[in-house]
């Protein structure tokens, strides 16, 4: 993902892994992320250059964002 391709709201999750996380924008140089079924209100920060680690994702949320 580059920071253009990130959507506001949009599922996305870390290559690999089956965690799911809603995007919630950039803050300073963090891109937010709030993972789905997790009560905190930003569950990880990443960095422009880490983006590429990061999918959007059609799947499915499976409980409370």
């Amino acid at each position: 993902m580059t920071k253009s391709e990130m959507k506001f709201g949009g599922i996305y999750k870390w290559r690999g892994q089956p965690d799911l996380m809603v995007y919630l924008g950039k803050n300073g140089s963090w891109h937010q992320f709030k993972k789905i079924g997790d009560p905190r209100a930003v569950w990880c920060e990443v960095l422009d250059e880490d983006l590429h680690m990061i999918e959007e994702t059609t799947a499915t949320p499976k409980g409370g964002a």
